[in-house]
């Protein structure tokens, strides 16, 4: 039977390329027509999609974004900025290793002269598929794990889950009258983009442009919820997830500094969690970190399973690993400095590097 791959990149393949990840029992939102396009459209990226065909069936969806730097290095990525990416093939197909063969014969038969390595992370195959990955030349890297929080338990259940440490400051954030509301105007996104910034920063790290937010706001729709916490108006933080299927995906967290105390990202927490399980979502994924982090231990706090994030890299030059490692020694001078750059400067600079860098 013939596999046929068409690389698609016009609005007239939309429809058809979200038809088949919805329907696919193991997509995420970032495998989405509009997440690619949004930092397509944002940073100027070459998007590769490819979707494979039997009898003019889609039988296969690969997601592809090109990033060139001369200092991180050009690379290939699916998908740049989250933790999950990769193809998704029709499980019930009796092909289906052949469409996967087919995909990654396509993607290997782009230019790679100027590349330097091509990146899938942790892509949702069932392990006999995920064997042609690695037949392909691809090596797993094992930085990150995420934590799965069963939202299907009772709510009692759900909250005796969470360790005492979490839920004591869930607990005092409730006391401190924080009032939590959705960002449905460009006003308060830009209140979350302000305290984005001073989180950047806090971190050492390049934050995008406000040209993103809008736009993820504006194209992702109802697959978007962003929440803040405020006390007396002022707000004190914030958290981006997204919705697909039965699935919450925590994107990115902000507060400010000066408000930590208040715990304003454990209520916002505690709130999605509440609203998860009360609106049939089945689980929350945390989203990626480092092991052993400060991150990752306020994650283990919410009772989530952890679960190993593994990516599939394929160098094309040699000395090329994969996305930079903010934990490695020249990273973590360079977040050092940037944590002492005024924002203002950060603001301006920050977006050119953070796109050649695709984390």
């Amino acid at each position: 039977m013939e596999i046929q791959i068409e690389k698609v990149t016009d609005e007239g393949a939309r429809d058809t390329w979200n038809r088949f990840v919805k329907e696919h029992p193991y997509s995420t939102p970032y495998h989405l027509w509009e997440f690619g396009e949004v930092f397509a459209s944002t940073y100027g990226y070459d998007r590769r999609y490819l979707i494979a065909k039997s009898n003019n069936r889609v039988v296969g969806v690969f997601p592809l974004i090109l990033i060139k730097s001369r200092i991180f290095g050009n690379k290939l990525l699916s998908l740049p900025f989250c933790e999950y990416g990769g193809p998704l093939i029709k499980l019930s197909f009796s092909n289906s290793e052949v469409v996967m063969s087919r995909l990654f014969n396509e993607v290997l038969a782009f230019n790679l002269k100027d590349l330097d390595y091509i990146e899938v992370r942790n892509p949702q195959l069932p392990n006999k598929l995920l064997k042609t990955v690695v037949g392909f030349g691809f090596h797993t890297s094992n930085r990150y794990v995420t934590f799965r929080v069963d939202l299907a338990k009772d709510r009692e259940i759900l909250w005796h889950t969470l360790n005492k440490k979490t839920r004591n400051s869930t607990r005092k954030a409730i006391k401190n009258n924080l009032n939590v509301y959705e960002v449905s105007t460009e006003d308060e996104l830009e209140n979350y983009f302000s305290l984005y910034l001073k989180t950047q920063k806090k971190h050492g790290s390049p934050p995008h442009n406000f040209k993103l937010f809008k736009s993820l706001v504006k194209s992702m729709g109802e697959n978007i919820k962003i929440l803040m916490a405020e006390r007396y108006t002022k707000p004190v933080a914030g958290i981006i997830i997204f919705c697909h299927k039965q699935g919450i995906f925590w994107w990115n967290g902000v507060t400010d500094p000066k408000f930590r105390n208040l715990n304003g990202t454990n209520l916002l927490l505690w709130k999605v969690i509440q609203w998860g399980h009360e609106n049939g979502y089945t689980y929350m994924d945390l989203g990626r970190t480092r092991p052993n982090s400060g991150v990752h231990h306020f994650k283990k706090g919410w009772g989530g399973t952890e679960v190993p994030l593994s990516d599939y890299i394929r160098p094309v030059k040699n000395s090329f690993k994969g996305t930079p490692d903010p934990s490695e020694g020249k990273y973590r001078f360079l977040t050092k400095v940037w944590a002492l750059l005024p924002i203002s400067i950060s603001k301006l600079i920050g977006p050119w590097i953070i796109k050649q860098i695709g984390l």
